[in-house]
């Protein structure tokens, strides 16, 4: 049986992975970082769960131990764990270390760590990894600085890895746009970012798994970066 580690379970796009990838018959292995109704639903389909806060340094490193003992062989690894957070001019220069220190440990450190630790598991199963990025790690959004950075840290890690581990292992990106909007968006917050989408629709979570597909099955794909985002990225914000 075919074997998918993805970070980020606990909500949309993760969720929604881990639904699909149970659907083609792998073993999902899931990170989360705090306990949801929905991951009752996931435990009951037989994905196995492990809790890690990324911006606890020892909390990642535990899991990446956890993990290592549960699969020697890995097919599919998605970085899709995140922190979606403006930054604060009101913290103070400590508080801004440290909003920047989790920014840089779930989206560059962990996926490095957990890349690093298996290795090689990817390479016995010639093996895949997709990084969700962001649109906005080339095109960065003024009130998001910190996540800009380090997203755009992160594709640049994608680049060096899918260099560093050919022909064994393929490494890719997905750079999502606006996929489904919060409860908190207002109609007004709504309409401005459709309005800055040439295809003028929020593309849903179906159009990410498409693209992962393409990645997993062409096998002459890697240190991509594919944009899902209905156009946006074309225009300024």
């Amino acid at each position: 049986m075919a074997t998918v580690l993805i970070t980020g379970v606990g909500r949309r796009l993760g969720f929604f992975l881990a639904h699909q990838f149970l659907g083609l018959g792998y073993q999902v292995i899931g990170q989360y970082r705090s306990e949801r109704p929905e991951l009752a639903e996931l435990r009951n389909k037989g994905v196995r769960l492990i809790q890690a806060d990324f911006s606890q340094r020892t909390q990642l490193l535990d899991f990446i131990d956890a993990v290592k003992q549960q699969c020697d062989c890995l097919e599919v690894l998605i970085h899709n764990a995140s922190l979606f957070i403006k930054d604060d001019p009101c913290h103070s220069a400590l508080e801004q270390a440290e909003f920047f220190d989790a920014m840089y440990a779930v989206h560059m450190l962990a996926p490095t760590l957990i890349n690093e630790a298996l290795y090689p598991a990817l390479k016995q199963a010639k093996g895949n990894v997709v990084a969700m990025t962001d649109i906005y790690a080339e095109q960065p959004h003024k009130a998001f600085r910190s996540y800009c950075a380090s997203k755009a840290g992160l594709a640049n890690l994608v680049k060096s890895y899918a260099s560093h581990w050919a022909p064994e292992v393929r490494v890719n990106a997905i750079e999502p746009g606006p996929m489904l909007f919060l409860d908190e968006h207002d109609q007004q917050h709504r309409d401005k970012v459709l309005a800055q989408t040439p295809l003028a629709k929020e593309g849903g979570l179906a159009p990410v798994w498409q693209t992962i597909e393409l990645l997993i099955k062409n096998d002459y794909l890697t240190g991509c970066s594919i944009k899902v985002d209905g156009g946006r990225s074309l225009t300024q914000w």
